[in-house]
């Protein structure tokens, strides 16, 4: 279930993903992110906040594919990505990502933040770049 943390007027979408991940999630993922295009922004800022790694028992097979193909399709669109969990795991997928997917968007910015650290997280998508 995706639930918005804070709405942004900016080009930032904030998101916490709990529970269980299904297709009315990525549809809802998919519109936001419109919005904020048809708004005129060029590259939108995301956080996204997991609790841990146990989300991905409860993630619908279909639902997951499906965001994965809308999310590279889109991927030239992504600025800043804020991920908000605790797990070393996620940290390390995190760290190498953000290397490894700046030399295909230069726009892409990727950080991982504990989740005693969501307030900085929300600063910083809270810009327009």
């Amino acid at each position: 279930m995706i639930t918005q943390i804070k709405i942004f007027e900016k080009n930032a979408l904030a998101l916490s993903l709990d529970e269980t991940f299904t297709e009315t999630d990525v549809v809802e993922i998919e519109q936001l992110f419109e919005e904020k295009f048809e708004a005129g922004y060029e590259h939108v800022n995301l956080l996204l906040k997991v609790k841990d790694m146990s989300i991905l028992k409860r993630t619908d097979f279909k639902a997951f594919i499906h965001g994965e193909a809308w999310g590279f399709k889109h991927f030239r669109k992504l600025g800043r990505c804020a991920v908000v969990a605790h797990s070393d795991f996620i940290k390390a997928v995190v760290n190498v990502e953000s290397k490894v997917l700046h030399i295909a968007n230069a726009a892409f910015e990727e950080k991982y933040f504990d989740l005693d650290q969501l307030d900085e997280a929300l600063s910083f998508i809270d810009t327009d770049k």
